[in-house]
């Protein structure tokens, strides 16, 4: 385990032309000029070197302006599936506790007992855990489940009455329900909830030392707030609403984190499961699961799809920008926070802002991110 960061001061230092840095620092820059986001923290690095993170503009407009910092908390949003709990599942299969076709119904038997509509429950005996971690399942993306019920159970039990869309396995269909059953699936195979699993199997060993659920008030001076609904400002509670009627929990959403709590996840990851960043010593994950991981899983489908990461492919919108290698892989939250990895390049590009400040509206990110991209990727010298 390590418990430092290698940080270096010169962009030349870990491989970046400064200039080109510079430039990709001044997109962000200029998004916040144009009043497009309020802020953002950015972190930029490899296996064995990374740059310091870089704050710009304001963590919060509104109730006041605050100025952003380094060690600002972001809700993580869908950063969570990728961060949390799709890892928790990796876990799982290097323990032997699972296999990635094992039917949801093996851990969740109510799944296939609950008969929502179409398909029927011998259908739903066929959705796998390879499905819900691809978004193949045949569940809808998303839908006002805290309008069902509160708590984790009640909402657990909304998914599992949920009607299906498609026959599993058809096509992919970003689902945040097939997510929110997987920290179902985890929080039985552990036995325990799914922010303790996550605390002491991620946060701790990893030392990330500011990711957490439902952050306490000491923290509420560092988290940017996010939306603005009826007159107050979502600030230290998730933004995504089945995650807030979960209680702050859930395998959907609910994570906060720094830039570099990320980073200390994303040095992991390009070091395929090592916790100390060589491939050597000590290890959160084996190498072979955390290479199919980042595998297509979908080949033949709309989406390309790991498990849990988005593959960049051949896609030619992909947040990742053009410049990244098609081997890229990563991810998004809602709320405007992204994590990139280019293993051809030994690169991973962390971009956090609250683009939903004060409102849902603003969907500057969206180009933000893929510009951003471009221009890490054009920094690159070796």
């Amino acid at each position: 385990m390590y418990a430092s960061l290698p940080y270096v001061e010169r962009p030349e230092d870990a491989g970046f032309d400064a200039a080109g840095m510079e430039r990709a620092h001044q997109v962000i820059e200029e998004f916040i000029a144009d009043r497009r986001i309020p802020g953002a923290v950015a972190l930029v690095g490899r296996t064995d070197r990374i740059l310091r993170p870089r704050a710009f503009g304001c963590r919060a407009w509104l109730p006041k302006e605050e100025p952003n910092a380094i060690d600002t908390l972001y809700d993580c949003a869908s950063l969570t599936k990728v961060v949390v709990t799709a890892p928790l599942v990796w876990s799982l299969l290097d323990r032997g506790a699972l296999r990635l076709d094992d039917p949801v119904a093996l851990f969740l038997p109510q799944f296939a007992a609950a008969q929502g509509g179409q398909p029927d429950a011998a259908a739903r005996e066929t959705v796998t855990i390879r499905h819900l971690l691809t978004h193949t399942s045949g569940l809808p993306g998303w839908t006002p489940l805290y309008q069902q019920g509160s708590g984790w159970d009640e909402i657990v039990t909304a998914v599992c009455h949920t009607p299906f869309e498609y026959p599993a396995g058809e096509k992919v269909l970003y689902s945040c329900l097939g997510y929110i059953l997987l920290g179902e699936v985890i929080r039985v195979a552990y036995g325990r909830p799914l922010d303790q699993v996550a605390r002491e199997s991620l946060f701790q060993p990893l030392h990330m030392a500011g990711a957490c659920y439902n952050p306490g008030d000491d923290l509420r001076p560092r988290i940017a707030p996010t939306e603005r609904v009826e007159g107050e400002v979502i600030h230290g509670v998730v933004h995504d609403e089945n995650a807030r009627g979960m209680g702050g929990v859930s395998g959907n959403a609910g994570l906060f984190a720094t830039a570099e709590d990320l980073a200390r996840f994303a040095r992991m990851i390009l070091s395929r499961g090592a916790l100390g960043g060589d491939g050597a010593g000590s290890r959160l994950f084996s190498e072979a699961v955390v290479t199919e991981a980042a595998r297509d899983h979908t080949p033949r489908l709309n989406e390309s799809r790991g498990l849990g990461w988005v593959v960049k492919g051949a896609h030619p919108y992909s947040a990742a920008g053009d410049l990244f290698s098609a081997q890229s892989f990563g991810h998004t939250g809602f709320t405007g926070t992204s994590l990139w990895f280019d293993p051809v390049r030994d690169l991973f590009a962390i971009l956090l802002t609250n683009s939903v400040h004060p409102t849902r509206d603003n969907v500057a990110h969206r180009r933000l991110r893929p510009l951003f991209h471009n221009a890490v990727a054009a920094a690159m010298r070796s």
